[in-house]
């Protein structure tokens, strides 16, 4: 049952993201906060947990990072619908890096056939970056000069992330940085 509970954390956080919209239309943006962090501490450890359990297959990397994926474009979603006014100043940041992630994702397809997962440190410090974004917005309704530093982050994650795809011979995840790679 434990070498399951990678596998439950990333099921967890795909719930997470419809349970945020939901949250959010229904005006209760402190328990969207709450729902947010919880699903960042489930992408944190799914990870952790798998390696020590000696379960950290391709396939839960992969479907890792497609959970990832809807658990932050559901935030996206539920910002919107809790803070509407948002639209405005989080969109072209929010383009830009779905523009860059499904770049990466067509480059990756082209060159193995594959998802790109490198799950690299950039895209770790991206992912508590969008944790700080989202509680901004869902705690206090303005995200401030936190929404231009996050974007910067982003670019440099989805810029490494093509880099590391780039410099792959053959398709891998759990890649830590472009300079690591031989």
């Amino acid at each position: 049952m434990l070498n399951r509970l990678p596998w439950l954390l990333v099921l967890f956080r795909l719930a997470s993201g419809p349970a945020m919209i939901v949250l959010a239309f229904a005006g209760q943006g402190a328990a969207c906060a709450v729902l947010l962090s919880l699903g960042v501490l489930s992408d944190i450890f799914d990870g952790i947990i798998a390696r020590r359990l000696g379960v950290a297959t391709p396939a839960l990397r992969t479907w890792d990072s497609r959970a990832d994926v809807a658990f932050w474009l559901s935030a996206v979603i539920a910002v919107a619908g809790l803070r509407p006014e948002l639209i405005p100043d989080l969109w072209p940041a929010a383009a830009i890096i779905a523009a860059l992630e499904i770049g990466n994702h067509a480059f990756s397809f082209a060159k193995f056939r594959r998802e790109a997962s490198p799950h690299h440190y950039l895209s770790k410090a991206f992912g508590l970056g969008l944790w700080l974004l989202f509680a901004l917005a869902f705690a206090t309704g303005g995200p401030g000069v936190v929404l231009w530093c996050v974007l910067a982050l982003g670019v440099a994650s989805e810029l490494e992330a093509f880099a590391i795809t780039l410099r792959l011979k053959a398709w891998r995840c759990d890649v830590p940085s472009v300079i690591t790679l031989r």
